[in-house]
């Protein structure tokens, strides 16, 4: 019986690189979905949080931003999720992010994951209404969230995901 090499063979039978361009590709095409999507709800959860932030008793205000603080929290942290482990995997791994913007996005990522823990716990728009001081607080942070995900959605089409296609073509 003779040994096989299985290092050089794919769970599909014939090496991965050839799948490599299509897949990473498809993932930076949904990726720049999905930013148009959030640039769409990050401009409407700024109005409602500049709205509330100014007067937290506008029951609309906050309900709107609840409605829209959902919908972006329902698909954010997958969305990071795929973003992290293409930028900080794939693209690391292969040089294709300079290291100075690797620093950037981790810090943008945690600054995002600091103001999403200090929001209240999932105030419902049914609730009690906040006192001013939270409503304050809550529309505030929303409000520099948004301006976060506007930055990153911002960066990452302008810098990372280029930065990601240019990699995937270099030989």
């Amino acid at each position: 019986m003779q040994a096989v090499d299985i290092t050089d063979i794919s769970p599909c039978g014939r090496p991965l690189p050839d799948l490599e361009v299509p897949m990473i590709n498809t993932m930076v095409t949904c990726l720049g979905s999905e930013h148009r999507k959030f640039n769409y709800l990050t401009i409407q959860l700024a109005l409602a949080a500049s709205r509330l932030s100014s007067d937290p008793d506008d029951a609309n205000a906050r309900q709107r931003a609840l409605e829209l603080w959902d919908e972006i929290r329902r698909d954010l942290w997958p969305h990071l999720q795929i973003e992290d482990e293409l930028v900080f995997s794939w693209g690391e791994a292969r040089d294709a992010i300079p290291h100075a913007l690797l620093d950037i996005l981790k810090k943008e990522h945690q600054e995002m994951h600091k103001l999403v823990t200090s929001l209240p716990a999932s105030p419902e728009a049914d609730s009690p209404p906040l006192t001013l001081e939270d409503g304050k607080n809550f529309g505030r942070t929303l409000l520099v969230l948004a301006q976060t995900l506007d930055s990153h959605v911002e960066r990452y089409d302008g810098e990372v995901l280029p930065s990601i296609i240019r990699a995937l073509f270099r030989k």
